[in-house]
């Protein structure tokens, strides 16, 4: 009598990963929302009541939802909900379908590694330079485009060519 393969293990392993890495950005990106949410709320409170205005708030705003946006897109790559086109998948027989999701991990991968390389050779760029207001180095903003990106891929490589239950039955007519 054998025990689960290898191969099981890994998988194991690999979801119990992706499943902390995603409660991890879940709660960073609600942390994230909640915190310019807040600051909007305090720049319309300052400007229309107290006629005043919080001359650093939008700068703060756009860094976190420039953070808030990567980390959502590795969210959305953990759960296979990229804007894709179905219909060829749809159509296919379960092997079919699977070399589609193949084809589509790999795809996936490749962009984020580009957009990984370009986001250090941006962040090179703005190395020495600060943001006007917060005068905080700007590749502090920038490193969310690497960051996202790196998630992405892992999360996108951790579950290489394995659809979500979700995906499985799709169609019931398919």
């Amino acid at each position: 009598m054998s025990g689960p393969g290898p191969g099981l293990a890994w998988v194991r392993r690999a979801d119990t990963l992706v499943g902390g890495l995603v409660a991890t950005l879940t709660a960073l990106s609600v942390a994230l929302m909640a915190g310019y949410f807040v600051v909007v709320l305090l720049q319309v409170f300052f400007r229309y009541v107290l006629n005043e205005s919080l001359f650093w708030a939008e700068e703060l705003v756009r860094g976190l939802m420039v953070w808030g946006v990567m980390i959502g897109s590795a969210l959305v790559a953990a759960s296979r909900g990229h804007i894709r086109v179905e219909v060829l998948e749809l159509m296919l027989p379960p092997a079919g379908r699977k070399v589609v999701v193949w084809i589509c991990d790999a795809l996936t991968i490749a962009f984020s590694l580009i957009l990984l390389v370009a986001s250090i050779q941006l962040m090179d760029r703005v190395w020495t330079q600060q943001s006007p207001i917060l005068e905080i180095p700007k590749w502090t903003v920038y490193m969310a485009i690497a960051a996202g990106a790196s998630l992405e891929a892992l999360i996108t490589l951790l579950t290489w060519n394995r659809a979500r239950k979700s995906e499985q039955h799709a169609d019931p007519t398919v």
